[in-house]
């Protein structure tokens, strides 16, 4: 596949939401009890007010419901396709090409293991062109140090990040783009964010850092 790319001068990137649309992402997040509510809430809500899912590729309202809540790593890709590249897939025909590169696993109980980096980064270089970099065990204040426009970092972060003032918080197991930095400030997608915290959120880095899991993958556009 022959792919331009085009990064902007100021490194800015469309936000992609992994509900689908922004609008939806306060009706999955705040309506919900506790993180182990989430199932809970999805399975009651009436299939008519769902985001367009067959937009998205979808077979089913019931597919689109499983899926959504497990490819925020797809959404920060998406949002590097539509701002670097002339490329345009369908969530569920991005989700197809990741599951056939082994990006995520379906186990036989029916969880899913994802996203999963490695596999991850030899897609995006062999289909889409894109320059990737594993990032372990490195701080935010360092590995941030490479973001620039071409380059992004998708950094793994605790879901609670929306919430910056939560107590303790866990690290890890959620996805958001990291496009821009400024002096110690930070700038991200976060494709289950709240809608006043989800598209070009910001927080200084020690606030991040309390998040992050110190690993990540940096996404670079190539001329």
């Amino acid at each position: 596949m022959s792919i331009s790319t085009f990064p902007s001068p100021d490194g800015s990137l469309p936000y992609v939401s992994q509900w689908g649309s922004l609008g939806r992402n306060d009706e999955v997040v705040i309506r919900r009890a506790a993180p182990s509510r989430l199932d809970v809430f999805l399975g009651r809500t009436d299939p008519s007010q769902l985001h367009d899912w067959a937009s998205d590729g979808y077979h089913s309202g019931e597919e689109y419901l499983f899926w959504s809540r497990k490819i925020c790593g797809l959404a920060c890709l998406q949002s590097l396709l539509h701002g670097w590249t002339d490329v345009r897939l369908p969530m569920r025909r991005l989700l197809s090409q990741a599951l056939g590169w082994g990006c995520y696993v379906v186990e036989p109980q029916g969880g899913v293991q994802g996203l999963i980096y490695r596999p991850f980064m030899a897609w995006v270089g062999s289909q889409f062109g894109l320059e990737c970099e594993l990032v372990e065990n490195t701080p935010i204040q360092e590995s941030a140090r490479a973001v620039r426009p071409g380059t992004a970092l998708i950094a793994s972060v605790s879901p609670e990040i929306r919430d910056p003032g939560t107590h303790e918080p866990r690290r890890g197991g959620h996805l958001v783009l990291i496009h821009e930095v400024h002096g110690e400030t930070v700038r991200f997608h976060n494709p289950s964010g709240y809608s006043h915290n989800a598209d070009s959120a910001s927080l200084p880095m020690h606030v991040f850092e309390r998040f992050h899991a110190g690993r990540g993958i940096l996404v670079s556009a190539t001329p």
